[in-house]
């Protein structure tokens, strides 16, 4: 993809921390289709699909149950630390560059939801096309409208808009809702990353055999067989 397609503050990159890769890789690969590369150096294994990448699989660095992490196009890193900080949020991995694919930086808002940064090098993103097993979109599951809009316009310059979306500079770059359910969100991120389909209620039968759930809380949400939740829609 090109950074035209991933403009800076849309969400260009995704990953799953997890204790089982090996696992997680066949179980997304016979999913999606994806081609799970072998790992590298650190454990971090790049999914492909027909010759172009959407996704990655390494450890877990957070205790507790696994997630899907957003990273989020910056042309600066640097200044976007920043602006995370100066907004309330915190730094968990300073800025650290990739080889020649890009600099990389994690951080959390003041709730300690995380999120992640990344400067392109040779790597400009996730292949978003539409196509069976890439991504569709992100959700924000959003426990505190007030505190969680401001910390978003002033950190990323995203606006939280009353319709559900989120916009910046006018361009829809996620979506948003209440969090599910009663009471402060026990998931480890708010974040709820989405993939496209070819059919969903084939794609659900068939994730339910490899070994994912299906909370019920949320239309077409699943659990993957280690715990990390993820959506499917026939829609990009």
């Amino acid at each position: 993809m090109s950074l035209s397609e991933h403009p800076v503050g849309s969400v260009c990159w995704i990953d799953l921390g997890i204790v089982d890769v090996n696992a997680a890789a066949a179980f997304y690969g016979q999913l999606f289709g994806w081609a799970v590369a072998t790992p590298d150096e650190s454990g971090y294994r790049l999914a492909s699909l027909h010759g172009h990448l959407v996704a990655a699989l390494g450890p877990a660095n957070d205790p507790g149950a696994p997630y899907w992490t957003v990273y989020l196009h910056t042309a600066d890193i640097a200044a976007s630390v920043d602006a995370v900080t100066a907004a309330g949020g915190t730094v968990v991995v300073p800025p650290a560059r990739a080889a020649d694919a890009g600099v990389s930086a994690a951080v959390r808002d003041p709730r300690g939801a995380p999120l992640s940064l990344w400067q392109p090098g040779t790597h400009s993103g996730t292949y978003a096309s539409g196509q069976h097993g890439t991504l569709a979109g992100i959700q924000l599951h959003i426990d505190d409208l007030e505190d969680t809009r401001d910390f978003l316009r002033a950190a990323l310059g995203w606006q939280v808009q009353p319709g559900g979306t989120i916009t910046r500079q006018g361009r829809t770059v996620a979506t948003w809702s209440p969090r599910p359910g009663t009471g402060r969100s026990p998931r480890p991120s708010p974040w709820l990353v989405s993939f496209c389909v070819a059919d969903v209620a084939a794609t659900s039968e068939r994730a339910l055999k490899l070994g994912a759930t299906a909370p019920g809380l949320e239309p077409n949400v699943l659990v993957d067989p280690a715990g990390a939740l993820f959506a499917i829609t026939s829609k990009p």
